[in-house]
């Protein structure tokens, strides 16, 4: 493909991971694996923007979602097990779900319905609750590596990756009416998905 429009937005890091933009606000947020931090920075490519925005408590942070609305960051840590959310600043931090994971993976939002999924690897299952961490319900089990979680709130799927399987599934919002997609491509690990 044509890189003639590639630039560097943030340079020097020690090894960068999962993204989330804020296209409105001018911000990327990501997490900085060797510096164990969830960090953001100008969207205008200015390395002197970049700020911390959780900078204690981290392990592998392996998803981050925005809730742009409410002003709120979400992240799955999967070297801690636990669910968190901060406000954009990294202030007002509070831990969602702390106990009966094993190994929090993907992490997406449907603020429509005011719900967060997530995908516990090595517990095999895909799981939700509602923004506060509230009311948790188990979706699809005896998966065998769920990795990475989208999705299609208006057309009222999730897909996930199964990097144990390598295969893309979806099924229904509340884990019904599970397929397969997608087999055989190895190290499948994340997903994306373009809803327009």
């Amino acid at each position: 493909s044509d890189r003639s429009n590639r630039e560097d937005v943030v340079t020097g890091l020690s090894n960068p991971g999962v993204l989330a933009l804020d296209v409105a606000g001018g911000k990327v947020y990501w997490a900085d694996f060797g510096a164990d931090r969830i960090k953001r920075a100008d969207l205008n490519g200015l390395n002197s923007s970049i700020e911390d925005v959780i900078s204690t408590g981290l392990g592998t942070p392996n998803s981050l979602a925005l809730d742009l609305r409410n002003s709120k960051i979400y992240w799955a840590d999967a070297e801690t097990d636990r669910i968190e959310r901060a406000d954009l600043d990294g202030s007002n931090r509070r831990p969602l779900i702390t106990t009966g994971l094993n190994t929090p993976d993907g992490l997406a939002l449907d603020l429509r319905n005011r719900k967060m999924y997530w995908t516990d690897r090595n517990a095999g299952r895909i799981e939700r609750a509602n923004l506060a961490g509230l009311y948790r319900e188990p979706l699809v089990t005896g998966l065998s590596r769920p990795t990475s979680i989208a999705l299609d709130v208006a057309g009222g799927k999730m897909y996930w990756a199964d990097f144990g399987t390598n295969r893309i599934e979806r099924a229904d919002l509340d884990g019904s009416n599970r397929e397969v997609l997608v087999t055989g491509n190895n190290d499948l690990s994340d997903i994306a998905l373009d809803t327009r």
